[in-house]
Formats: structure tokens, sequence, C-alpha cells
């Protein structure tokens, strides 16, 4: 009993052993893999690098940088983008690396060239992040998470460039003043998504076959303006958003032309909403002003839940164009005679008879 009892311990200390010396060589392994690891990935990169910065990243593969020293320097030097005069940068051939923007005060123009991505998920065209008075212009953006990536971007304009395939078009995050103007963005889950950000101008843009068009999240004191919104699922979407301007812009053919969720004081005029199967809906959406679009040919023309609006110009005494109106205009001065109702809190006091052309 007392041999076996030796046995044993012996034993259990022999396993206790073992497992102490198993622990330490993963362990070791663990390190030396991580070590090898590090020492062959490429270097975090830094798109939130102040431009004074002297310690800018080494460039990795697979990332074009364009710099803030080296009197802006392209980094690769062999990407296909040259300093063609100052601070003005052109594509001279197919880009299919994403680009980091680490300089203000440019323009990058495509010269009708592809930034062409291959659908990796987080992976974006073009990073504006944290830069300032940036145009970009001519240049046909497909195949990115982002397409183009606003994050505390200002002053920035985008112009004349084609989005294809992307998941989101144009991201803006905290982005204010910002431009993007007579842009075709198509196929995409999301066509132009800003969030927390104010000020911005989006304006004759072709927009067309998306999911969520122009989405606006937390977003205020912007204008859209004059853009073409055909195809969709959804047009225009506020959610929590509030005092901005949606004018001049043609929206047909969606499902939803334009859809309010809990959002206030947004002015909507000057319209068309067309041949959509719903032309506009408030959600938990009050104190917003609609007056005078043309809503034709709609399934429905709104769709009103647990809201309560403004539906005509008090200043004009003129309101909505509605093209299943059946009121008459007895003195011919181009108003109904009668209210079109929308429901017990909402009604257009002063129905136009004809289309605003």
């Amino acid at each position: 009993m007392k041999m076996e009892k030796k046995l044993t311990e012996k034993k259990s200390r022999q396993w206790r052993k073992s497992k102490i010396i198993l622990a330490a060589s993963l362990f070791t392994i663990i390190l030396i893999v991580y070590a090898a690891w590090q020492s062959t990935k490429p270097p975090a990169t830094s798109p939130q690098e102040p431009e004074s910065s002297q310690q800018t990243p080494e460039s990795p593969s697979g990332v074009i940088y364009i710099r803030p020293d080296g009197n802006g320097r392209v980094d690769p030097a062999t990407a296909p983008i040259n300093k063609v005069k100052e601070d003005y940068y052109k594509f001279t051939g197919n880009v299919t690396l994403p680009i980091i923007v680490l300089k203000k005060n440019i323009v990058i123009d495509g010269a009708g060239y592809f930034l062409k991505g291959n659908g990796t998920i987080g992976s974006k065209g073009i990073d504006l992040s944290y830069r300032e008075n940036v145009t970009v212009i001519n240049l046909k953006i497909e195949g990115f998470d982002y397409g183009l990536y606003l994050d505390t971007t200002t002053n920035t304009v985008i112009s004349n460039n084609d989005f294809i395939n992307n998941y989101c078009g144009i991201w803006l995050t905290s982005a204010s003043n910002n431009k993007i103007t007579a842009n075709n963005i198509s196929n995409e889950n999301y066509g132009i998504w800003l969030k927390n950000s104010t000020n911005n101008f989006i304006a004759g843009n072709k927009i067309t076959s998306h999911n969520y068009t122009i989405y606006l999240g937390y977003s205020s004191d912007n204008t859209i303006h004059g853009n073409n919104i055909a195809n969709n699922k959804l047009g225009i979407f506020l959610y929590s958003s509030s005092n901005n301007t949606i004018s001049h812009n043609n929206i047909t053919k969606n499902s939803q032309g334009i859809h309010l969720l809990n959002s206030t004081k947004n002015l909507i005029t000057l319209n068309n909403i067309t041949q959509n199967d719903i032309g506009i809906s408030f959600d938990e959406s009050s104190n917003n002003t609609t007056h005078h679009n043309n809503f034709i040919d709609n399934i429905n023309h709104t769709n009103v839940e647990n809201s309560t609006n403004i539906w005509d110009d008090d200043c004009t005494k003129e309101g909505n164009y509605w093209s299943d109106y059946t009121g008459i205009d007895s003195n011919a001065d181009g108003v109904g005679d009668i209210p079109y109702i929308i429901d017990e809190k909402n009604q257009d006091r002063y129905p136009l008879t004809k289309p605003i052309s």
C-alpha cells in the first residue's frame, strides 16, 4: 500500500510537471507565431493622422497614400496617379488599390479611369477622413464597401463621378459643409448615407437601383436638391433628423419616394413625386412642412402614422397638386375649393388643380 501510494504521488507530480511544460511550450509557440506575424503584416494605417505630423506610416502593400510630406508625394511612386501641378493629382490608368488621403487642399481627378475594389468587407475606395477642401472628380468607383469615406471631413467636393456596385457609395459621418453634385450612383445598397452630419449639399445626382438611396440619420440643416431618384426601394429616408430641405427632386418609380421617421421641422417643396408605391410617409414625425409638390400617379400618395404636419403654404395660400383630387375650382384661381383630406389630423387646405411646372 505504501509503495502504491508513493507510485501514485510520483505519477501525480510527473503529470503536474508535464502540464507545466506543455503550457510553457504552447506559450512559447504563440509568442513565436505572433512575432513572425508582426514582422510580416503591414503596418497599421492612420487616416486620422494630422497633416502636420512628421511621422507618417510606411506604405503597406495594398494601399496608396497621398502624403502631406515630400511635397505631396504619391506612395508608392509606381501608382498610376501623377501630381501634374501643385495640389492637383490625376489618374493615368485604372487603380485597384484603396487610397488614403493624408493631405488637404487638393484635387483628385480620375480622368475617366476606374478605382476598382474586390468587395472586401470594410474596404474604402478613397478615405478622406479628417481632411478638408478636397475635390474628387471624373472617377469611376466600383466594388468597395464604401466608395468614398468621409469621417469628420469638411468643405469637400464630390462631383461628376460614377459609383457602381459598392455597398455604400458615399458615407459621411460627423461631416459638414461638403458638396455632392452631378454624380451617377447605381446598383448599391446605400447610395449616400449621412450620419451626425450638417450643412451638406446633395444636388444634381442621378441615383438608381438602391435599397436606400439618400439616408440621413441624426443629421440636420442639409439640402437635397435637384436629384433624379428612380427605381429604388426607398428614395429619401430621414431618421431622427431635422431642419433639412428636400426640394426640386424628381422622385419616381420607387417603393417609397420619401420616408420620415422620428423627424421634425423639415421642408419638402417643389418635388415631382410620381409613380411610386407610396409617395411620402410620415412615421412618428410631426411639424414638417410639405407644399408645392406634384403627387402624380402614386399607388398611395401618402402614408401617415402618429404624425401631424403642415401640407400647404399659409403665405401663398397654395398647397400641393394631387392627381386624384376631385374637388372643383369655382373661381379658377388654381386652388381647389375644398381641402384634400389625408387623415383626421392632416389636410392640404389649398390643393392645386394643376401640376406645378
